[in-house]
């Protein structure tokens, strides 16, 4: 049975998170301070480093609840795709993941921007969020690739939300050669259609050239 000590622990660390998640989808990433974060929670600025050891440990929780609202999003919209269709499956991941993106824009660039070139690796739990989120792409290249790895095909799901993900995030930010933000939604759907195709043809069997001359019945 938890101690009295352990439950105010717990329900510190509990309101921290929400605070921290509630000043960043309002402000962003970088103007959260634990001076301001212990001001609110209504505790002394040492005790947030007695629940977590930095400011990045707390800022990676708030960044595992939004993997996870966007996990359910996808499995979500994934549930509802043609399951033999992979190509509008993975069209709706990507449109998905463009609205979730949208609604969620400072909580989503908190995940690339804490611990922003630190030698830290990340820790098994945030790899694994991750690889649960990548695996729901790998699903439908199952039947785009049938005759390919597990290890290739995650390869290649990774490689489409690396595009997804630069059309979206620097269409939002509007930086580098952006697409414009009304063209988002149609270029997620070019660039992931063309994907699926470009699959598809290599993977057709090439038919065979009859060496014989053709026949009358032919």
């Amino acid at each position: 049975m938890a101690s009295k000590t352990e439950e105010r622990r717990a329900a510190l660390r509990v309101t921290l998170v929400e605070i921290a998640e509630r000043s960043i989808a309002a402000n962003g990433y970088p103007a959260l301070t634990a001076r301001e974060l212990a001001r609110e929670a209504g505790c002394a600025l040492g005790a947030i480093y007695t629940i977590f050891p930095d400011m990045d440990a707390l800022v990676a929780e708030v960044n595992s609840r939004t993997v996870a609202r966007l996990e359910a999003a996808v499995a979500t919209a994934f549930a509802a795709a043609k399951a033999n269709d992979p190509k509008a499956a993975l069209s709706l991941l990507g449109q998905t993941y463009f609205q979730f993106v949208l609604a969620n824009q400072k909580l989503w660039s908190a995940i690339f921007e804490v611990g922003l070139g630190s030698t830290k690796e990340l820790p098994q739990w945030q790899i694994n969020e991750h690889v649960r989120l990548i695996g729901h792409i790998v699903k439908p290249l199952r039947l785009l690739f049938p005759n390919e790895s597990d290890e290739r095909r995650v390869l290649l799901a990774k490689s489409l939300f690396s595009a997804v993900h630069g059309i979206v995030g620097l269409g939002l930010q509007r930086r580098f050669v952006a697409v414009p933000p009304e063209e988002i939604s149609g270029q997620i759907k070019f660039i992931v259609e063309a994907f699926c195709d470009g699959i598809r043809s290599r993977e057709a069997p090439t038919a065979k050239i009859s060496e014989e001359p053709p026949g009358p019945d032919r």
